[in-house]
């Protein structure tokens, strides 16, 4: 125990000895001059690094995107490109500049300052790391800037889904500028045109507010029928049939973005069930023509145009764009004891079907003859010439076009109309008479009439088909 406690007793001693006692302090030392008051740098607008903040709760959407072409849309520019701010302003994020077609400097710097115009051309670390971080078009670039960085949390990405053209003349649409060639081809074809172009127009139409009507009628309602992601997504308005319908910016599993490239099944099919499988009434393996197929083919299934032919019915015949149908050969009444060809050189031959013909372009472009994809959708007899010589506008190869509506105009005769285009207007009769006072062997002839008709393409879409429906229709009122 007395050992143990001189042990205690020296290590204290050597403790004290060690640090020793606390002197006195000292006096103050001059005071420093005074630094520059210093001003703490905005946090960055834009924050870019490839959606890595979005990710964390946007994760599949940004592994989508980063599959399409725009996260290396700067990357694949070559170097003398990725100079020119023309080219720069649509392949990155935040440039908000405008930069005309020709020149080689910017001179009018967008309101934001954190935007990769603001270091395009810029020396210095921070503009070499920030012009990295917005390469290429990232979730910002569509769904608006996510900074202040402490911002990140409130932030409310911008969603528009609509296309169409405002009043003074400026399209609405999230692709806008960058895409502005297409969306100018847009605003000339059917689905820019509905209801004469007019948005207020256009949602006063019943195909703009119907449940039934909006899922091919509206890119919204396109959107809920074929995204999970929109199907109880609160759309404020219905608008067009515009880009983001048909395309997806998030995914590039299928050609072009498109946003489905499903099988369709023919929905009046006597005797065939789609769930027991078959190759009878499918169109499918056709590329991107299956996006146009969900839509241009008829709606009438068994029950329903077997009322038609038996009554009569106020919306007589198929919907109004059974291209589909036609294609494949099926879904117009067929009256039995009749044959019918169903196959054409086309369904073999066309790798895209409706692309193929009706949005292939060669021209000129920035000094190349390419192949451009042409968003007005009307065919010219250029997209034909791979397998056939024709004129353009000319589709009448072999007379299938002047044979068709031959057969057309004696058909309307028959059923008491001076040709196929006064039985198709509904302003002055037209087929709309079928409903009283017509037999249900007349409607069977002419359920045939209204579906070539409007299928629309005067027999190309299927010559044999669009022949037999009409020969066969003829030769039934005959008899």
């Amino acid at each position: 125990m007395i050992r143990i406690l001189l042990v205690i007793a020296m290590a204290m001693l050597l403790s004290f000895v060690l640090i020793g006692c606390e002197g006195e302090e000292g006096p103050a030392g001059p005071q420093g001059e005074k630094g520059d008051t210093g001003q703490k740098a905005d946090p960055y607008t834009y924050v870019g690094n490839d959606g890595e903040e979005c990710g964390h709760c946007h994760g599949s959407k940004v592994d989508g995107w980063m599959g399409t072409k725009h996260p290396n849309a700067y990357a694949d520019l070559d170097a003398e490109d990725q100079d020119n701010p023309y080219c720069v302003q649509c392949h990155t994020t935040g440039f908000d500049a405008t930069v005309a077609y020709g020149d080689t400097t910017i001179t009018n710097p967008g309101p934001d300052i954190h935007g990769f115009d603001d270091y395009f051309g810029v020396e210095g670390d921070e503009a070499a790391m920030r012009r990295d971080a917005l390469a290429g078009v990232q979730c910002e670039a569509c769904h608006g800037p996510l900074g202040p960085l402490d911002g990140v949390a409130a932030h409310r990405a911008e969603v528009n889904v609509g296309t169409y053209v405002d009043v003074n003349g400026e399209f609405v649409s999230t692709c806008n500028p960058c895409h502005s060639r297409q969306l100018e081809e847009w605003s000339m074809s059917g689905h820019a045109m509905a209801a004469g172009g007019v948005l207020e127009d256009f949602q006063a139409e019943h195909y703009a507010s119907s449940g039934s009507c909006v899922g091919c009628h509206t890119s919204e309602g396109f959107l809920a029928a074929n995204d999970p992601s929109f199907a109880n997504f609160d759309f404020d308005e219905y608008t067009f049939v515009g880009c983001v319908a048909c395309h997806d910016p998030h995914n590039a599993q299928n050609p072009g973005q498109l946003r489905t490239v499903d099988a369709v099944y023919v929905e009046y099919h006597l005797g065939y069930d789609p769930e027991e499988g078959g190759d009878d009434g499918v169109f499918s393996g056709y590329g991107g023509g299956q996006t146009c197929a969900q839509c241009h083919h008829a709606r009438r299934d068994t029950d329903n145009v077997t009322d038609q032919i038996a009554n009569g019915y106020g919306h007589f015949g198929p919907h109004g764009s059974p291209q589909t149908d036609m294609f494949v050969g099926w879904g117009c009444y067929e009256i039995d004891g009749y044959d019918y060809e169903r196959s054409n050189s086309h369904q073999e031959a066309i790798d895209d079907a409706c692309v193929s013909c009706h949005m292939v372009r060669f021209e000129e472009l920035h000094g190349d003859e390419a192949n451009h994809v042409y968003h007005q959708f009307a065919p010219q007899g250029a997209a034909c010439n791979p397998c056939h010589s024709l004129d353009p506008g000319d589709f009448d190869r072999g007379g299938v076009q002047t044979n068709t509506e031959a057969k057309m105009n004696e058909l309307a005769g028959v059923l008491g109309y001076a040709d196929w285009a006064s039985f198709a207007d509904h302003d002055n009769g037209g087929w709309d008479s079928l409903v009283d006072g017509v037999t249900p062997d007349e409607r069977m002839a002419a359920y045939a009439l209204v579906f070539v008709i409007n299928d629309g393409s005067r027999g190309i879409h299927n010559p044999s088909y669009s022949m037999d429906l009409l020969q066969n229709a003829i030769d039934h009122l005959d008899e």
